[in-house]
């Protein structure tokens, strides 16, 4: 026997992956399954999505004592957008002296303006936004959730967070999954 006759015997002997059918059952359940995650992702869109990524959910972390005793700094607050705000809502608000939002309570309404007061401060807040300047009306807020939050903004915990996707992902190696009603040839 020469040695391409072997070869030829030896690739002979190797049969083309075999496609697998799916089942009605299996189908239904992955077209179930297909929709559900679309569902939950569209959700979780709707709920937390930035206003610059298009959604209307605003996070912002407490940053000093002036709302104590019910939030504390590292706090975070979800803000939404709301038609109504009334005296006695928890409201950010973007202050044009600080240059920033503030979260503060509403203690008053005149025309157009709120007023607004930390729970724990004693003066009433020199700004007069409009509900224009205001970002959102407090939704939920997560205990000491903003340290979480305060990482992601430096440079070395994104770039690590995007390195663990890329090994998440890249970790495969681009094998072909077998199915499961496939043997693995020994």
């Amino acid at each position: 026997m020469s040695e391409s006759d072997i070869v030829t015997a030896g690739a002979a002997s190797i049969s083309p992956p075999r496609q697998s059918r799916r089942s009605p059952g299996e189908l239904v359940r992955a077209i179930a399954g297909a929709a559900l995650t679309v569902a939950v992702i569209a959700a979780a869109w709707w709920a937390l999505a930035p206003p610059v990524l298009g959604g209307s959910t605003s996070l912002v972390t407490v940053d000093g004592a002036s709302m104590l005793p019910h939030y504390h700094r590292s706090d975070l607050v979800a803000l939404r957008p709301s038609t109504t705000i009334e005296v006695g809502d928890v409201v950010g608000y973007r202050s044009a002296l600080l240059d920033r939002v503030v979260l503060h309570r509403v203690v008053a309404i005149r025309g157009d303006h709120l007023i607004f007061k930390g729970d724990n401060n004693t003066f009433i807040d020199p700004d007069r936004p409009t509900r224009a300047d205001v970002v959102g009306k407090l939704w939920f807020s997560v205990p000491a959730a903003g340290r979480a939050i305060g990482v992601f903004r430096a440079p070395w915990a994104i770039a690590a967070l995007a390195a663990f996707l890329v090994l998440a992902v890249g970790l495969d190696g681009g094998r072909p999954r077998r199915g499961r009603n496939e043997v693995a040839a020994r």
